[in-house]
């Protein structure tokens, strides 16, 4: 499998009636493929932020590869659109929030191996950790350009909500993954 064919089917897959669900039916059909789009996808590190982890971006798609090292746990966001995470690699435990009057709500947890997809509304908030020895290294397809739309992200301690800034964004992160918990873990 080459990128190309990557980028192709899910471009197809998003410009359908219902981009969602059709892009969920291509990374489904990927789930035995998983080293063929590791070996694809060699050529980008993963890391450095969205910016650098971003190998096709259009006004309707943005595909990543994401590399979370181990330990590493987001602070509390959301994408501004749907998003469809393939894991390549390592374990990634996501847990999911409720957005409700006065903040958010946990509503559940789902841990992530190789092969497993995760879909996500265009309004789930989610923390994403990278549990393991190893790295979790995933594909993600979003249903826009996350890098331009208007998105969310939470103080891991406060679950003050603010809008997504980078600079910001990454003292949250180291703050989140000092933590022993997601915020509002059982």
């Amino acid at each position: 499998m080459k990128v190309h064919e990557l980028v192709a089917r899910c471009t197809d897959a998003a410009e359908s009636t219902e981009p969602m669900r059709a892009v969920r039916a291509v990374i489904e059909s990927w789930k035995d493929r998983v080293a063929e789009i590791e070996q694809a996808l060699d050529y980008v590190s993963g890391v450095g932020g969205n910016a650098r982890q971003v190998f096709y971006r259009s006004p309707s798609l943005t595909m990543l590869k994401v590399c979370f090292p181990a330990g590493r746990r987001t602070p509390p966001h959301d994408h501004g659109t749907w998003a469809m995470i393939l894991l390549l690699s390592g374990r990634e435990k996501n847990t999911l929030y409720r957005r409700e009057p006065g903040g958010l709500r946990k509503a559940g947890e789902v841990t992530l191996e190789r092969g497993s997809i995760l879909p996500m509304l265009g309004e789930s908030v989610h923390v994403a950790e990278s549990i393991g020895e190893q790295a979790a290294i995933g594909l993600h397809v979003y249903g826009g350009d996350i890098l331009e739309l208007p998105r969310r992200m939470w103080h891991p301690q406060s679950l003050v909500e603010h809008p997504l800034d980078w600079t910001v964004y990454e003292s949250f992160a180291r703050i989140a993954s000092q933590a022993a918990a997601a915020p509002l873990a059982d």
